[in-house]
């Protein structure tokens, strides 16, 4: 993996820290490759392998991850359902800080063994991102996504 930064972390979203989430936004170019947070908010609702998290630099929520916790029933997966670094905190780490948190996170569960992440087709960062830390495409099209593959 990637060197991070140290002082990146992982913290749930909670009553005290929905509203910074909720203000968390990508640059205007790239809102079309990643759902707003007001939906992933109401995707973990829904999905109860799925926990929203705030990236955080010290007490600043930099970012946003919403990932399983849990086996997702459907392939036996663990997935990072949406992740996302606020554009005022793009191009200083925190996306590869963020990744590595939440990696970590899914790997520390014992039934984790392989981990999912898609992204819009042209979403030519992210790949990177993603492939640098070993993720790898499947060839696989869900939902108009890219889908990668990351085994443990």
């Amino acid at each position: 993996m990637p060197n991070i930064i140290a002082n990146v972390y992982l913290k749930p979203i909670s009553d005290e820290n929905r509203e910074a989430c909720l203000q968390l936004k990508p640059r205007e170019d790239q809102q079309r490759l990643v759902a707003p947070n007001t939906n992933s908010l109401e995707k973990a609702e829904r999905e109860p392998s799925t926990r929203p998290y705030g990236i955080y630099a010290d007490d600043t929520m930099v970012g946003f991850a919403l990932f399983d916790e849990e086996v997702y029933p459907e392939d036996g997966s663990f997935w990072i359902c949406r992740f996302m670094i606020d554009e005022r905190y793009q191009g200083k780490g925190y996306g590869k800080a963020g990744l590595a948190a939440v990696i970590n996170q899914q790997k520390s569960h014992a039934d984790c063994t392989k981990i999912r992440i898609s992204h819009v087709p042209d979403n030519t960062v992210a790949n990177r991102l993603y492939k640098s830390f070993g993720f790898v495409e499947t060839g696989e099209i869900i939902g108009g996504e890219t889908v990668l593959d990351y085994i443990v």
